[in-house]
């Protein structure tokens, strides 16, 4: 008897599985800002998926959608197929809403009602991307930046970032400056302005301006952003002047005898970097010798034709917090 009874209640538990059917699941997808009455795409239920003459066996059954968002479509069966379309019924935008999660009713013609008489299927709709929004700059429209002349070439001046409503290929940006100038850079993926040539000695301001581009179709570009860099002179100070703690000349783009020059640089600073350059010299062709410390022991190196002081080995500030440098100037031609 007991094992009657527990067989009994294992048929009776499969039989009842086995009645619970999972509703066919459909995907489709539809551009945003496609006009209204555009299909669906990718999205045909066939007629047979869902037996709907079981339900409705007279002619006349007709379809309706359920759930949230379900006004913004509409369910057609498409009598010479025999399957079932989605068709929008407003034009849609994907930064408002990107996916719906519909389920698909059947109603027969000699219903009294609009109530479902059974749900034949589950569908899922995506809004895809076009490229309908340009890229906006997060920053003032135009940015003033004062600069020490004397600032570590290859370093991030400013970053400019921006931004897209879009998503993806829509959505990548490329940075781009105007006009071209031989100071400053503009890296495209990342927006960072780097100083690429030394501006000791730059007589005027540096105007240039950025713009973000993105990689939809077709490419859309922001409003550009206008970037002024006013170079900031040091003081020449002489030596003396400097070991007194007395104030310094008016700023001079000339390196008089005595200059002395104070540049802050970064431990991180990686080797063959340039930290600055000690042109223009007071000589039309001048070559410039490091005397002190000697080449050994100095973490950097001055480029006898250009003036470039370069980093040779690895800085680190709680062993060394400061280096003092002594160069010689002198003019090539011999006056």
């Amino acid at each position: 008897m007991i094992w009657g009874v527990l067989l009994s209640c294992l048929l009776t538990a499969a039989a009842g599985y086995q009645a619970q059917e999972r509703l066919p699941f459909f995907h489709g997808h539809v551009f945003e800002n496609s006009p209204s009455a555009s299909k669906v795409n990718g999205l045909s239920i066939p007629a047979r998926r869902i037996n709907a003459e079981k339900w409705c066996p007279v002619s006349g059954m007709h379809f309706k959608l359920y759930g949230n968002g379900s006004e913004d479509f509409r369910a057609f069966a498409h009598h010479k197929r025999g399957n079932i379309l989605l068709k929008t019924s407003r034009v849609l935008d994907r930064e408002a809403r990107s996916e719906y999660l519909l389920s698909v009713g059947m109603c027969c013609q000699t219903s009294v009602s609009e109530s479902v008489v059974f749900v034949v299927a589950s569908v899922k709709v995506d809004v895809l991307d076009t490229n309908d929004h340009e890229p906006t700059f997060r920053s003032a429209d135009t940015l003033h930046i004062t600069l020490d002349d004397t600032t570590a070439l290859r370093s991030v001046v400013y970053r400019l970032e921006a931004v897209d409503a879009d998503s993806g290929k829509n959505a990548e940006l490329t940075y781009i400056s105007v006009p071209k100038n031989g100071s400053f850079y503009v890296v495209p993926k990342t927006g960072e302005v780097l100083l690429v040539d030394s501006i000791l000695g730059l007589p005027s301001k540096v105007k240039f301006s950025v713009f973000a581009r993105d990689h939809g179709w077709p490419p859309l570009t922001s409003k550009g952003v206008v970037v002024t860099i006013a170079p900031q002179r040091w003081a020449t100070r002489p030596a003396e002047l400097e070991r007194s703690g007395g104030v310094g000349r008016s700023p001079r783009a000339l390196l008089d005898p005595g200059t002395v020059v104070s540049l802050n640089v970064s431990e991180d600073a990686s080797v063959g970097s340039v930290i600055t350059s000690l042109g223009p010299a007071r000589f039309q062709s001048a070559a410039y010798e490091l005397i002190y410390p000697e080449s050994e022991s100095s973490p950097v190196t001055v480029g006898r034709d250009s003036g470039d002081i370069t980093i040779t080995r690895r800085l680190d500030r709680e062993t060394e917090p400061f280096v003092e440098l002594t160069v010689k100037i002198q003019d090539k031609r011999g006056v």
